[in-house]
């Protein structure tokens, strides 16, 4: 082995190593010690328990049921915005990323303020029927769970189908159209088989991401409504560390299972050519009165169930529901430096976001080198210790970084370091694959260019790849920045008081009477943060952004 080789290869190693000791070693360690040492129910007793059953029983049902109505509401959009041409039509396929980079606690406080009790649909009805009482309730228990999850991934249905027709060569259909082919037909034995790949890998990335949902379930879904997520959160913080692992195991099986599909479907659809010259599209002008009629009721209905709860985080900053007034405590709340005030919580999220930030950037550059060795085992062990933390419950891991990691450094009384850990690993695969699709769009000729013109490896890869790769890295950053500013799983289970983070704090606050104000301008703060963010992905990565997913 050339020494150059040796070099690649152990600047690879260093991000698979810290990312076995940081995810695989503290989560197979809490998995060991939980089922085999306990406290708490062992894995027999834990499977028996009804309860469990029930809870596995839902986990699949809402996740499957939320994948299939993301693929029924998203299926029309992504040929309205694929084969349709109107006005506007570049400003909606950038704001489809919107709701991907909100934090889910930021979409549980515009679901409850658009679609709760006493928001704002509930107040349009209550003036419509001359009511004072609350009539309409939409944002909790199993309606605002599956309704929050659809919010969710629509728009990722719709931004990787789009994507997809857009690379189906349009002589096809026009041959098949030439030969007698019916829609129905030309539908059936060309569009569809094309677009198999990536309708199951959005169907695969939808179900995990709503098998794996925390936030939501656990602000929504009240007592009535518990996932295996919410169940493993519960069973760790009341010490019943047997049925947490097991739990966390079948979790586990099922969640990678679900990401190794995905990234097989995601592969199988990648590796087809790149979006055609020619895309086939229609006039919205030329479209039948059935036609229009239909496409605008989709669009509206879509327009309130996406864009509804994003405008209504700046009400629910001003509008108090308890008093049924409009104030400023919330505002002011976030200035406020004591206990409950904003002001913790806003630096704490800025720094701890801002280091993980850059620690998921500085890994993802050679894990996204490693994706593509020449020799597949390398390449396929990173690709899976990449999606790992797409398969693992948040909850596990900050249980397994708290005990492999706080306790022997002694940072279990200050975990802020654990937190920001944490934080990094959410962000990774995002910051990773990122910069991956921007590594496999430079051009080879320039590489062998550099290399005729004498350039070393080190030269090579910091004057012409690094500039080169500087949109892939600049939007991996911002995903990876609002992947970690959101994150609440992990940081609500480490946080002490003076740790806590935006997310934990709007968690806090939604669930204390008269609070909701306050939580509502955390929110806006976080909804603002985030949509800069997704400003700056656009304006880096135009349409390419929704290739990283």
């Amino acid at each position: 082995m050339e020494k150059r080789e040796v070099v690649e290869y152990a600047v690879v190693a260093i991000p698979l190593i810290l990312l076995g000791l940081f995810i695989l070693y503290p989560v197979l360690l809490v998995l060991f010690r939980g089922i085999v040492f306990g406290p708490g129910r062992t894995p027999f007793e834990t499977l028996e328990s009804v309860l469990t059953q029930r809870v596995i029983g839902f986990t699949i049902f809402q996740a499957f049921f939320s994948m299939l109505l993301s693929l029924i509401f998203g299926i029309p959009g992504a040929f309205i915005l694929a084969r349709l041409r109107f006005r506007g039509k570049n400003i909606v396929r950038a704001a489809m990323i919107v709701p991907f980079v909100l934090p889910p606690i930021v979409v549980v406080v515009g679901f409850l303020s658009m679609f709760g009790e006493y928001g704002i649909l509930d107040l349009f009805m209550m003036s419509l029927i001359g009511s004072t009482e609350s009539v309409l309730d939409l944002a909790t228990g199993f309606t605002g769970i599956i309704l929050a999850h659809v919010f969710y991934n629509v728009p990722l249905v719709v931004l990787m189908v789009s994507a997809s027709i857009q690379r189906l060569r349009p002589e096809l259909e026009e041959s098949a159209e030439l030969l007698g082919a019916g829609r129905l037909q030309r539908f059936r034995h060309i569009i569809l088989p094309h677009l198999a790949p990536a309708l199951l890998a959005s169907a695969s990335l939808v179900f995990l991401f709503c098998f794996m949902s925390f936030p939501i379930v656990l602000a929504l879904g009240g007592a009535g409504y518990s996932t295996i997520e919410v169940e493993i959160y519960k069973s760790f913080i009341y010490f019943d560390y047997g049925r947490a692992s097991t739990l966390a195991l079948i979790q586990l099986l099922v969640t990678l299972t679900v990401a190794l599909l995905y990234f097989w479907f995601g592969r199988a659809e990648r590796t087809r050519a790149d979006k055609t010259a020619y895309v086939k599209t229609v006039s919205l002008c030329d479209l039948s009165t059935m036609e229009k009629a239909a496409a605008a009721a989709y669009s509206i209905a879509l327009a309130l169930l996406v864009s509804g709860p994003i405008l209504a985080i700046g009400h629910a900053a001003f509008f108090d529901p308890s008093r049924g007034e409009y104030t400023l405590r919330g505002i002011q709340n976030l200035f406020a430096a004591g206990i409950g005030g904003g002001l913790v919580p806003l630096t704490n999220s800025l720094f701890y976001a801002g280091i993980a930030t850059l620690f998921a950037v500085v890994l993802g550059i050679p894990l996204a080198y490693a994706q593509r060795a020449r020799k597949k085992e390398l390449a396929g062990l990173t690709s899976f210790m990449t999606l790992l933390p797409l398969g693992i419950s948040s909850i596990t891991i900050a249980y397994g970084l708290m005990v492999a990691v706080a306790v022997p450094l002694r940072l279990s009384t200050s975990p802020w370091p654990i937190i920001i850990l944490a934080q990094t690993i959410v962000g990774l695969p995002l910051s990773a694959r990122s910069i991956e699709i921007s590594l496999n769009d430079i051009d080879q000729n320039i590489l062998n260019q550099a290399d005729s013109l004498g350039s070393s490896r080190f030269q090579r890869l910091f004057f012409v790849e690094l500039p080169l790769l500087a949109p892939g890295i600049m939007v991996g950053a911002v995903f990876a920045f609002a992947m970690a500013i959101g994150e609440m799983s992990a940081t609500l289970f480490i946080a002490f008081p003076q740790n806590i983070t935006l997310p934990v704090s709007i968690y806090q606050h939604l669930g204390q009477p008269g609070e909701f104000v306050k939580a509502g301008a955390e929110a806006l703060v976080l909804a603002i943060s985030c949509f800069v963010a997704f400003l700056a992905i656009e304006r880096i990565s135009g349409e390419s952004a929704g290739r990283a997913l």
